[in-house]
């Protein structure tokens, strides 16, 4: 049997991925922006299944039907662009959707590069102000949707 040379036989440390080397661009208005504030991102699709029962088995059976893209967002708050942003929607304008690109390289796993591109990202909640009167930094964190998802780049260290 011939040996994979792409896969060891175990994982090595160095391979896992640090999420230090994760970057975020948003594209609001063709305008890129890069989120150098941004602390936390985290996206997944939601699968929606519907039960199927049929005669002659026992097992109740599960169809997906549709998706949903969702995911939380977070940072320190250093600027005053999601008020700007959401500002229009409240006086009667239309509701912020953008773009997200997430790139993540950590130059010590053999992974490689992975780039995702997020359309029509839109927060469920706007960062206006957020602290206390104790040792922190201001920070903002929200939960998203978004409606559509491209893989610009896979890993490509350890391919099956």
């Amino acid at each position: 049997m011939a040996e994979n040379t792409t896969i060891g036989s175990f994982l090595n440390g160095r391979d896992t991925i640090s999420t230090k080397d994760a970057k975020i661009y948003i594209t609001i208005n063709g305008k890129v922006i890069p989120l150098i504030e941004a602390n936390k991102f985290s996206a997944k699709l939601e699968k929606n299944k519907e039960d199927v029962q049929t005669l002659g088995s026992r097992w109740k059976h599960k169809k997906t039907t549709s998706v949903e893209g969702t995911g939380t967002l977070g940072g320190y708050l250093i600027s005053s662009n999601w008020s700007k942003y959401a500002l229009p929607y409240i006086n009667g304008g239309k509701d912020l959707y953008f773009e997200a690109t997430l790139t993540i390289n950590d130059p010590t796993s053999a992974a490689g590069t992975q780039t995702l591109h997020f359309t029509d990202v839109n927060l469920d909640d706007v960062p206006f102000a957020d602290f206390e009167a104790d040792d922190d930094v201001m920070q903002w964190e929200s939960d998203f949707t978004f409606e559509g998802v491209s893989l610009i780049q896979a890993f490509t260290g350890f391919d099956l």
